[in-house]
């Protein structure tokens, strides 16, 4: 592996892209998980008016933006224990993707927290994203918030590396009712798994995945299972195996390019290049999705977590704060403002980012 991640790129054997658009959109999944909230009730009149309500605002560029969000996005904890290489170094410090960065402090999510927020919000957002940077399986109280969200009629998803499931972590979140379960996978062997993945074994995820397929076919849950390959030049000859392997267990499979930072460059075309860049398009984050750090702060976006000091709209404290005037007030309305006279080239934050629409952070 260490012969991988050092060998030089040749100048006059341009690195290839196995990817050949920009980012993925996910419209099949979107579609198949809005016909499972349909079925489960959790989708109302109200909410897809404030979607396009949202949608409007954001056409129009409305500093004061739409009364709510429709998307939620809590990051109940940063810590992770996969240690993947575009993500953390090898002692799991957090990639600060601010050049003029200080570095990203960790922490957990009260659970208290994640529950007012969700209750203040109910009766106007079509679903939970239940994580940003961090593993979702290390937070003890995960099943409770998804029953807390279950309870309220909203939505839950949230992304994993799969390795810390088991039977009973398993089943707590499936009888809680979580909608969506995306889990990444890199390689089909250990080999050209380990290359991106620091401290996880590929079989024992393998076992952990068709462990939750058999669980929510069992149960009768219906969760939206999807396995989420990351696309690299050196793993992409293993492409027809995951394809074999979601096929035999019933579960939904997707592609995403893979972002080589931390230790591919020399191997793999960057993820964007400044040709990519929107400068002069809005971000749609501003206008639709609200996103809350694991201290309480309510940021612009899901970038924001993973660049220290932010701008931020303001900060939650439990039975204080009104989260339909943090979303309407001053500072996010000035952040929104900002954007929309100048595009992201007037936030260094938006500038490097090539997000379009709302679609997952990883």
């Amino acid at each position: 592996m260490t012969e991988l991640l050092t060998k030089p790129t040749s100048k006059t054997n341009p690195i290839k892209s196995p990817w050949g658009g920009q980012r993925n959109r996910y419209w099949d999944l979107q579609f198949k998980l809005f016909l499972r909230v349909l079925k489960t009730k959790k989708v109302t009149i109200r909410k897809l008016l404030n979607v396009a309500l949202c949608d409007l605002a954001y056409l129009l560029k409305w500093s004061k933006g739409s009364p709510t969000p429709y998307i939620l996005s809590l990051e109940l904890w940063n810590e992770c224990n996969a240690g993947c290489l575009f993500c953390r170094d090898k002692k799991g410090k957090i990639h600060d993707i601010n050049p003029q960065g200080t570095g990203i402090s960790k922490g957990k999510m009260p659970a208290e927290m994640a529950m007012e927020i969700i209750s203040q919000l109910k009766e106007d957002i079509l679903v939970a994203v239940l994580y940003t940077n961090g593993e979702p399986l290390l937070y003890k109280d995960l099943a409770k918030v998804i029953q807390h969200a279950t309870d309220n009629r909203v939505a839950t998803i949230i992304a994993s590396n799969g390795l810390l499931f088991t039977e009973e972590n398993a089943r707590a979140i499936l009888e809680a009712g979580i909608d969506l379960i995306k889990i990444q996978l890199s390689g089909f062997t250990q080999d050209i798994y380990g290359i991106q993945i620091r401290y996880g074994e590929v079989e024992y995820l393998k076992e952990n995945i068709r462990m939750l397929a058999r669980l929510n076919q069992e149960g009768h849950y219906q969760t939206v299972i999807m396995i989420d390959y990351i696309l690299y030049n050196y793993n992409k000859h293993q492409l027809h195996l995951v394809k074999e392997f979601c096929a035999q267990l019933g579960v939904k499979m997707n592609i995403r390019r893979g972002n080589p930072f931390g230790g591919l460059e020399n191997l793999e075309p960057s993820l964007f290049s400044k040709s990519m860049l929107p400068l002069k398009d809005s971000c749609d984050y501003l206008w639709k999705v609200m996103q809350v750090n694991f201290n309480g702060d309510i940021l612009p976006c899901c970038e924001a977590v993973v660049w220290s000091n932010p701008k931020k709209y303001g900060s939650f404290h439990l039975g204080q704060t009104d989260v339909y005037k943090v979303w309407r007030g001053a500072d996010a309305q000035s952040v929104r403002e900002l954007m929309k006279t100048k595009g992201r080239a007037g936030a260094a934050i938006c500038a490097q980012c090539t997000r379009k629409g709302v679609c997952f952070k990883w």
